[in-house]
Parts: C-alpha cells; sequence; structure tokens
C-alpha cells in the first residue's frame, strides 16, 4: 500500500491494519481521517456509510462490528454496502478537487495538481 502512494506521489499515513492486512475502503476510517498527503494536499475519508449485514442496517463500520466482533470482517463479502464513504482530496479541507471510493482509483498527484 505504501509503495502504490509513492508510485502515485503521495505519502502514506497510519492506515488501520487488521491481521497484517490495511483497510482500504474509506468506510473503516472515522470521517475526515487523512490517509495521504502530498506537498500541496491531501487524502481523507469523507461522507456516510449505510451496510446491511444479516438483515441488519448500520450506520459505520463500527457500529456493525461492536454488534457481532471482529469476526464480522471475516464475512466481509457478505456486507452490503448501500451508501459509501469516499477518499476525498482537498488542498486546504475546504475545497474539493476529486473523490473516488477505492484506493485502485487513486490518482497521481500531477492529475489533481497536489
Amino acid at each position: 500500500m505504501k509503495l502504490m502512494f509513492e508510485l502515485n506521489g503521495w505519502t502514506l499515513t497510519k492506515p488501520f491494519i487488521h491481521e497484517g492486512i490495511a483497510f482500504v475502503k474509506p468506510d473503516f476510517y472515522p470521517d475526515r481521517f487523512v490517509i495521504g498527503t502530498s506537498k500541496k494536499g491531501y487524502i481523507y475519508a469523507g461522507g456516510h456509510s449505510r451496510i446491511t449485514y444479516r438483515g441488519r442496517a448500520f450506520d459505520s463500520v463500527n457500529e456493525l462490528i461492536d454488534m457481532y466482533g471482529n469476526s464480522a470482517i471475516d464475512n466481509f463479502k457478505e456486507w452490503l454496502f448501500e451508501v459509501e464513504k469516499e477518499w476525498v482530496i482537498t488542498r486546504d479541507g475546504s475545497d474539493f478537487i476529486y473523490s473516488f471510493t477505492t484506493l485502485d482509483k487513486l490518482p497521481k498527484t500531477t492529475k489533481v495538481r497536489c
């Protein structure tokens, strides 16, 4: 993950790790959590989540894990994301430059002028 950020001109901050695997979906992070920085901007988690798991609806990953424990992560394929947070790129936190839902869509800093 660190290499992917560096190849695109970003510096990875501290991602959340579970059993040696970094979470790449912004839904696993609190609102405004900064995952990456550059000389002229940064990437943060923004928005709201709505997840259905085992017939119940949750407004956050934390709420789901509080009910089912970390073992629910092992059943991630059963999670239905009805509303997803996004990774948001900004220069100073007040402007919107670009957004994406998964880190495989991470743009180069030169593309977004950051």
